[in-house]
């Protein structure tokens, strides 16, 4: 798939999507592609290794959520082929059933008003001036140096444990056959789900309280943006996530 003509495209500018699994990433992430029209979009999901290789936790569980169960190396790898060439990575296929994307975006869209979804467009298009915007979304994007560093913009979906249970639990489509919908259970999310989470986020929050303050230095030094507030409505934090890709797109084009 072509997304531009190498010779005469410029890099696109990349907004990076990260944060607890069941935080709203993909959420955001379909609002975003409404008003964007992105060059790219790639996630990390469709990077997941496959279901036998999944490490497995010491208590037998398979863990779909830990750093390890993607594929990093061919992730970055195809951010950096799309973003050189204009091309998705050769072979690459996303595993993603195209009709439950189309209900994803159509129940984001639902949440937000068309008169803001608009503002918000217009907005972005005056900020951009013309120059491609990309996006990468994924769990645990910014414990990989590399990725920080690909990323214009890095947002991270910071969320309470109760609010991203309540998602995990009641997302329509979730399941998977072959997996027998393990990774919908509660045992699932306590010890893989929120686990991995702590674990590898907790640096960025100040004594390494993920439901606690984000380390605004360390943040601000790494250029992450937090949402404001642990939970803010789909409509507050697209909102939030707009204007923060247009202050950036402002500072680079200035």
């Amino acid at each position: 798939m072509s997304l531009a003509t190498p010779s005469a495209r410029a890099p696109p500018f990349i907004v990076a999507l990260s944060g607890c699994a069941s935080a709203g990433k993909s959420t955001t992430m379909r609002l975003l592609q409404t008003v964007l029209a992105p060059a790219f979009t790639l996630q990390q999901d469709d990077f997941n290794k496959d279901f036998a290789a999944l490490p497995v936790r010491p208590n037998g569980l398979l863990d779909a959520d830990a750093v390890d169960s993607t594929d990093i190396p061919r992730f970055k790898s195809a951010v950096l082929h799309a973003t050189r060439t204009g091309e998705m990575l050769p072979g690459f296929a996303s595993w993603q059933d195209p009709e439950q994307v189309a209900l994803e975006r159509a129940i984001a869209v639902g949440r937000v008003s068309d008169r803001k979804r608009q503002a918000a467009k217009a907005a972005l298009d005056a900020a951009r001036r013309g120059r491609e915007v990309a996006i990468i979304e994924g769990w645990l994007l910014y414990q990989d140096e590399e990725i920080r560093r690909m990323a214009d913009v890095k947002l991270f979906l910071r969320t309470s444990k109760a609010a991203a249970k309540y998602r995990r639990m009641t997302r329509p489509g979730y399941g998977d056959p072959e997996t027998k919908d393990f990774w919908r259970t509660e045992e699932y999310f306590e010890e893989c789900v929120w686990e991995n989470y702590v674990e590898n986020s907790k640096g960025w929050f100040v004594g390494g309280d993920v439901e606690g303050e984000p380390d605004e230095e360390l943040c601000k030094r790494e250029g992450l943006a937090m949402r404001p507030s642990l939970d803010m409505s789909v409509e507050e934090t697209f909102e939030w996530a707009v204007e923060v890709i247009c202050e950036a797109l402002g500072a680079r084009a200035g």
